[in-house]
Parts: C-alpha cells; sequence; structure tokens
C-alpha cells in the first residue's frame, strides 16, 4: 500500500492537512507583515534617535524607505482582507459595459510609469487587438463586466509578468473575441444556478485575455497550483510581490465570479502566457470577422 493510500484511510489526515495549511498561513503572513514593520521602525528610530546628525539627502531616503514598507504592509493587508471576502461571499460583481481594450492600456500605461523609476529593468509593452496589431478598433472590444474588478485582474498579471521577467523584456497583452466552442462550456458559462444568481444568460461568444511575457517561464510542476492561495513558485532568483501567493488566487476567484476560467501555460519558445477567458452577453457588441486560435 502506498503513501497516498495510507493517507486516504488515515481518517486524521484532513485535520493534518488543515493544521499544516494553517501553519504555513500564519508563518507566512508573520513573516510579509513583520518585514516592512521592521523596516519601518528601524528606520523610524534611527531618525528619532539621531535626526539631527542625519543630513537632508540621508533624511530624504529614509522617509522613502518607510514609504515603500507602508505601502508594503497596506498590499499586504488588503489582499488578505480581499481574500477572505472573496471566498465568503462577501463581494459582489457589479456588471457595467466595460471596454477591456481601454482598460488594458489604462493597466499598461500604469505599469509603464512604475517601472520608469527602474531604468535597469527595460520592459516594453504591445497592446494586440485581434490576431495582429491595429486590425481592430479598440472602441469595439466592450463587453458587461465589473470594470474594478477586471482591472484588479489585468494588475495582478501584469505584476506577475513582471515578476517573472527579472532582465526585461516584452510583455504582450492580447484581447480578442471568439466563438464559444465545445471544450469551453462549462469553463465559462458556469452552471444553471450561477448564471441564475448573476442574473447572465449562457454565453455565445467568450473574450480573450492573454498576458503574455518571455522571461523564466514557470516549471511544470507549479502549472496546476499556481492559483492555489499561498502557492509561491520560488526558483531562487525572484519570488511573488509581497510574498503573499494569493495574487493569482484573488484572480481566479474574480474571474469565476464573472462565470470565466483562468490557466497559465509555459510558451515554447520561453516565457508563460496567462489566458482569461470572458463569456459574452447577448447584447455586447463584437467585432467582426471573430478571430481564431488561442495563442501558444
Amino acid at each position: 500500500m502506498g503513501k497516498q493510500d495510507e493517507q486516504r484511510d488515515d481518517p486524521l489526515a484532513p485535520e493534518v492537512t488543515m493544521e499544516l495549511l494553517k501553519a504555513e498561513l500564519l508563518a507566512t503572513v508573520s513573516h510579509e507583515l513583520r518585514s516592512p514593520l521592521a523596516s519601518i521602525k528601524g528606520y523610524a528610530s534611527t531618525l528619532l534617535r539621531h535626526g539631527r546628525r542625519i543630513s537632508s539627502e540621508e533624511r530624504q531616503e529614509f522617509l522613502l524607505a518607510i514609504a515603500e514598507a507602508s505601502n508594503r504592509l497596506e498590499i499586504s493587508i488588503n489582499r488578505l482582507l480581499e481574500m477572505s471576502e472573496l471566498e465568503t461571499g462577501a463581494i459582489h460583481i457589479e456588471r457595467f459595459p466595460t471596454n477591456v481594450a481601454h482598460l488594458a492600456r489604462e493597466a499598461m500605461s500604469a505599469v509603464e510609469q512604475h517601472m520608469a523609476a527602474r531604468p535597469l529593468n527595460m520592459f516594453s509593452f504591445k497592446l494586440r487587438l485581434g490576431d495582429a496589431p491595429g486590425t481592430s478598433d479598440p472602441s469595439e472590444y466592450v463587453i458587461t463586466a465589473d470594470q474594478r474588478r477586471l482591472r484588479e485582474v489585468l494588475d495582478h498579471l501584469l505584476e506577475n509578468a513582471l515578476h517573472f521577467s527579472p532582465d526585461g523584456g516584452v510583455i504582450d497583452v492580447i484581447v480578442r473575441f471568439r466563438p464559444l466552442q465545445a471544450n469551453h462550456v462549462g469553463e465559462v458559462s458556469g452552471t444553471d444556478a450561477a448564471r441564475e444568481q448573476a442574473d447572465v444568460k449562457a454565453p455565445v461568444h467568450v473574450l480573450e485575455i492573454c498576458v503574455c511575457d518571455n522571461g523564466l517561464g514557470i516549471p511544470p510542476q507549479h502549472l496546476d497550483r499556481i492559483f492555489e492561495r499561498l502557492h509561491r513558485v520560488d526558483n531562487g532568483l525572484t519570488r511573488e510581490v509581497n510574498g503573499l501567493g494569493l495574487g493569482l488566487p484573488i484572480c481566479k476567484r474574480i474571474v469565476e465570479l464573472h462565470q470565466g476560467s483562468i490557466w497559465a501555460e509555459s510558451c515554447s519558445a520561453g516565457g508563460s502566457a496567462f489566458h482569461l477567458l470572458l463569456p459574452v452577453e447577448e447584447d455586447d457588441e463584437i467585432p467582426t470577422p471573430l478571430t481564431g486560435a488561442i495563442l501558444h
């Protein structure tokens, strides 16, 4: 009898697994909250004790470090609270007409401004509508969705692409409509009860968003687990921003609330691609002709 069979027959196995998860959660959260707190306390104490002997330039550096650590702490706490709210059903999707192409462009511009302060990591961003750049009018890519939550997903995916591309490179964001195919049924349509609760109809088409990078890629053993809570890919070179392992699980839950699906794959040419499919309601405007296959 193998180890898995022994765990299956052991009535205490689920309790042991839950206790291990709780221990990992506490250890991860404690570390990620304590680290920025230690920075804030250290720099603040130095300013209080030696303020008169510190030059104005050093004082400015200390204050910037305190501000950065405070931002890290705020992000960690917000992600913990948001994950809790998503899992308990406290967050509801508010659907309005949303221009996904404009939303993607806004998210990319925000990342570019943020990265401008880091000249050593040179990134370039490309937005592709349809199968080739410039083939469609950006104003055509409008679906019914929660704009704020969808923008949050884009922010997380771009942050993830930057994280796995430590040496810079090209990050592509592809937005395109596709006909609903047989293998998409269940992935994006959800159950009948879920659609009724969300007041949405079964989709006929889907909108695909794909964020691709040419960075380090994701090891095969992690592809099926990167959307799990607290799962972190540590390849010795980089680790998820803030280290909580909650960015991608938050994306997954938001996409599921839209009756959509999200998955990742490693590209044969290097790097990784995150695919997001969102259902398109009958009243949504769809450019024609519809485009074809998923990018690999």
